[in-house]
C-alpha cells in the first residue's frame, strides 16, 4: 500500500482534534449524510478512514488527498470492485453520494481530498494464530475465486490499473539517488521479473494486499476490503503476498499449504511461479522502501508523540528493506 506522508497525516489530525475538526468532517461527509455523534476515526495509514451511520447503518469513510492517489487510479479500482460485485463476489462496494457519485473530489479548509464510502461488511476478522484450517482453506479459496473472476474481466479494466513495471519504475523515480543499492535492485528485478511467463492464465489483475486485515468472516463467506492496491502483477504473486504474515514462504509449512488447497478448488496455480517466492518478495521489498521513503518527510522535531513512534517504526522497517536489498547486492 502506498503510505500516507507523515506531514499530511499530521495536518489531518491536527485538524480533526482542532476546535475546527467538526467542521472539516461535515465538509466530507454531507456528500453522503450521516447521523449526528457516529463519526469515529478508524485508520490512518495509506488513507484516512473514518466509521460512520446514517440511518442506523454503518459505513466507512475513506479520503486522502489528492496528491495521494490520482482520480483515475481510485476510478479504476472502484470499477473492478463494482464489476466483481456484479459477478457475485463479497467486495465491500461503494455507496453513491447524495449526487449519486461514487467518487467526490472535496475541497476543504486543509486542501482537497477524494473520499469514497463504502459499506460495512457482516463478519469477523483474525489473526494467522486464531485462524482454523476450516477459516485457512476459506481464505485461499477466495482468493482462488477472485483470481478466477478477475481473469474473466475485459481488457480495459487493466487500462488505469499499475502493472509492476509501472510501480517498479516509479520507485525508481521515488528513491533518492543515494539509495545505490536499491537502485540497482530496480534494474536486476526488471529484467528478472521480464521473463517470467505473461499468459492470461498466470498474469492480469490482482488485489496486491489479501491480508487478514482485508478479509472478513461470515459463517462460510468470506467478504473483502481494499482493493486501491490492486495492480497487473502474477496471480502467484497475489498468494505470496496474502501469506506474509505466515513467515519464511514454504510450500511445506501446514497453513500455506492448507491455504494452496484452497485456492486450487477455485483456480489454477502455476507451482514453478510459486517457486519465484522469493523474487516476487524482492518486486515488494524494493517498492515497499520507496513508498515509506516517500512518507517519512519529516524529521523529530516537534512531532507530537504519536506522530514521533510512527516515524521511529518506519524508520526501523525501512532499515529492514534496506539490509534485504543489500543481500542481492554482492
Amino acid at each position: 500500500m502506498i503510505m500516507m506522508k507523515l506531514s499530511t497525516m499530521k495536518k489531518v489530525m491536527d485538524m480533526v482534534y482542532s476546535e475546527k475538526g467538526e467542521s472539516f468532517i461535515n465538509q466530507i461527509l454531507e456528500h453522503w449524510g450521516y447521523d449526528e455523534e457516529s463519526v469515529s476515526i478508524v485508520r490512518l495509514s495509506s488513507n484516512v478512514v473514518f466509521a460512520f451511520r446514517r440511518e442506523g447503518e454503518r459505513y466507512f469513510l475513506r479520503f486522502n488527498e489528492v496528491s495521494e492517489r490520482g482520480y483515475s487510479k481510485i476510478e479504476s479500482e472502484l470499477k473492478i470492485i463494482t464489476e466483481l460485485a456484479e459477478r457475485g463476489l463479497n467486495v465491500a462496494k461503494p455507496i453513491p453520494s447524495l449526487r449519486r457519485k461514487v467518487l467526490e473530489v472535496i475541497q476543504t479548509n486543509i486542501g482537497v481530498f477524494h473520499a469514497v464510502v463504502f459499506e460495512a461488511l457482516q463478519g469477523n476478522q483474525f489473526d494467522v494464530e486464531e485462524m482454523s484450517d476450516e477459516c485457512i482453506f476459506l481464505w485461499g479459496k477466495e482468493l482462488g475465486r477472485l483470481h478466477a473472476l478477475l481473469k474473466q474481466l475485459p481488457e480495459d479494466h487493466r487500462e488505469d490499473c499499475p502493472s509492476w513495471t509501472d510501480l517498479l519504475i516509479w520507485a525508481k523515480n521515488i528513491l533518492p539517488i543515494n539509495e545505490a543499492a536499491a537502485h540497482r535492485e530496480c534494474d536486476r528485478l526488471l529484467s528478472l521479473a521480464g521473463g517470467l511467463s505473461m499468459s492470461n492464465e498466470h498474469y492480469g489483475i490482482i488485489h496486491y494486499d489479501f491480508e487478514l486485515d482485508n478479509v472478513v468472516f461470515h459463517d462460510d463467506s468470506v467478504g473483502m476490503l481494499d482493493f486501491d492496491d490492486a495492480s497487473v502483477h502474477w496471480f502467484a504473486a497475489d498468494v505470496v503476498y496474502a501469506l506474509r504474515a505466515v513467515g519464511d514462504f514454504d510450500l511445506e509449512n501446514p497453513i500455506i499449504k492448507t491455504f494452496i488447497e484452497g485456492y486450487k478448488s477455485e483456480s489454477s496455480l502455476d507451482l514453478d511461479l510459486i517457486s519465484e517466492h522469493s523474487l516476487f518478495e524482492r518486486l515488494h521489498g524494493v517498492i515497499s522502501l520507496a513508498k515509506l521513503i516517500r512518507a517519512v518527510d519529516l524529521n523529530e522535531e516537534e512531532l507530537p508523540e504519536w506522530l514521533d513512534h510512527l516515524r521511529v517504526k518506519l524508520c526501523g522497517v525501512i532499515e529492514r528493506y534496506r539490509l534485504s536489498i543489500e543481500k542481492y547486492d554482492r
